[in-house]
């Protein structure tokens, strides 16, 4: 019985077989390398107001680290103790940037815990935007090519891409306006600081329903379900769809245990009626990926980007 009893603890103390009893016994962090009120921001946000009932009663801490593409915040990341206390929003820019530019990280440098969400991009102008029809603003983006300014929320960033793929399929080209992130891109599109803005839902969702926006279309293969008033891309003659996904990283080397213990805290929370409703407020689209798909998901989006990169000739890593 004491052998029996003394295996058990032998095996319980290798790296990787800890069953993460008591974890967590205190509050974790996220941080979000974006600034406050973006897509990413807001998702975080609404899954922090429910995720303490599946950690033990741990808070969750969201600490923004906006600017320079999301380069420093991930930079900063890279620093941290991969103790199970510590985590990083990985989204589609992650993965975008560093094949713009040289970076100290790339799309194999954190550890994919799980996917949260994918939205479709769309594109945003202001009330007094002339544009009513997405026919509107590739017939003036046609008359003045280079003229019509996009804003973005950064540059290098997803919606960049997203929008750079969007030009070739469209047989436009559009002046390309970064901000930092996607909450100063929201309150620039409403102040007419742009002609219009990609982004996508939870961006805008709540200026579209006030008015101060309008959505021109949603770059999806159907209409989305919470806002069946706005076109496809499709629809409106141009052959596109493409969005941006946002997920949970670790740093590498933290404990598979402690890991499987945060994915399964937010594949809960994802199923929480308080949940659900709160992320239909917002506009939040879920879908889900377990750490192992999420990984390869991951891997099949660095490819597609680094592929966008060097047909658009964009930035100077590859140059």
């Amino acid at each position: 019985m004491l052998r029996k009893l003394l295996c058990a603890a032998l095996v319980a103390a290798l790296p990787g077989t800890a069953t993460a009893a008591g974890y967590p016994d205190r509050e974790i962090e996220i941080m979000v390398p974006w600034g406050a009120g973006g897509a990413t921001d807001v998702v975080y946000r609404t899954f922090a107001t429910v995720l303490p009932k599946y950690l033990n009663n741990a808070q969750t801490i969201i600490v923004n680290r906006p600017g320079g593409g999301a380069v420093p915040g991930y930079a900063e990341a890279m620093q941290k103790k991969a103790d199970g206390y510590y985590f990083v929003a990985w989204a589609t820019p992650s993965i975008t940037k560093v094949h713009m530019s040289k970076t100290p990280y790339d799309a194999t440098t954190f550890e994919p815990v799980i996917n949260l969400v994918e939205a479709p991009c769309w594109f945003l102008v202001p009330k007094s935007s002339p544009y009513k029809t997405l026919g509107d603003l590739l017939a003036d983006a046609k008359k003045r090519p280079g003229k019509v300014n996009l804003g973005n929320a950064g540059a290098g960033g997803g919606t960049h891409m997203i929008a750079l793929a969007f030009e070739k399929a469209a047989g436009i080209t559009l002046n390309h306006v970064p901000h930092a992130g996607g909450g100063p891109l929201i309150t620039a599109a409403v102040g007419a600081h742009v002609d219009m803005a990609i982004a996508g839902p939870p961006e805008g969702v709540p200026q579209i329903e006030s008015g101060d926006l309008r959505a021109l279309a949603v770059f999806s293969k159907k209409r989305l379900e919470l806002f069946p008033d706005v076109p496809t891309a499709i629809e409106q003659g141009v052959k596109f769809d493409l969005g941006q996904w946002r997920g949970l990283a670790a740093p590498k080397g933290t404990d598979p245990a402690k890991i499987k213990t945060i994915h399964d805290a937010f594949k809960k929370a994802m199923e929480d009626p308080e949940f659900l409703k709160r992320a239909k407020q917002a506009g939040i689209l879920l879908d889900y990926k377990g750490s192992e798909e999420f990984a390869k998901f991951v891997k099949e989006q660095d490819k597609l980007y680094e592929d966008i990169v060097k047909t658009n000739k964009l930035g100077d890593r590859y140059k």
